[in-house]
């Protein structure tokens, strides 16, 4: 029964998603940074401190999730989509492009795509018990030409100081 009921709400969301505001796309932004901060692969092309996480799709291509830090400055969070739909269109498709201040403020209007990656990494966020696999396959490594890239380096203390981090 209850595999039915989590079906029957899908079907509802997609049908009619709910539309999130401005805060909970702040703080949607701010939880995946911080994901791909804590998990992702990371290099230093000074002064910037860069990570980089993948996930295989299900459909095909990659979720690829970007975080660019610049010290005292800003925070810019990118989800894109390389492959799947977008081959032979497009190199790739940006789902969420946000930029924070020192204080995880936007500072610029937030570009976002209402869609299914949102509920793939949605399901990242919540805790294990309530984790369902929908639209990500498996983890993707991060292409080796990002991390061999002129004056890259590797990033020996991954966590930047951000103050709005909890």
């Amino acid at each position: 029964m209850a595999e039915w009921r989590i079906r029957w709400q899908r079907v509802r969301d997609v049908v009619a998603p709910p539309v999130w505001a401005e805060s909970d796309w702040r703080r949607f932004s701010q939880g995946v940074a911080l994901l791909v901060i804590d998990h992702g692969q990371s290099w230093i092309i000074d002064p910037n401190t860069y990570w980089d996480m993948r996930w295989k799709l299900q459909g095909g291509g990659e979720l690829i999730a970007q975080v660019e830090y610049i010290p005292q400055q800003k925070t810019t969070l990118i989800v894109a989509q390389q492959g799947g739909f977008t081959t032979g269109v497009v190199d790739s498709y940006t789902w969420l492009w946000a930029e924070f201040d020192m204080e995880g403020n936007f500072l610029r209007d937030p570009y976002w795509v209402d869609g299914t990656w949102k509920e793939a990494l949605t399901m990242l966020l919540l805790p294990f018990q309530k984790q369902a696999g929908f639209y990500l396959e498996a983890p993707a490594q991060t292409p080796k030409e990002l991390l061999l890239q002129e004056g890259a380096r590797p990033n020996e203390n991954a966590t930047p100081r951000l103050d709005w981090r909890q």
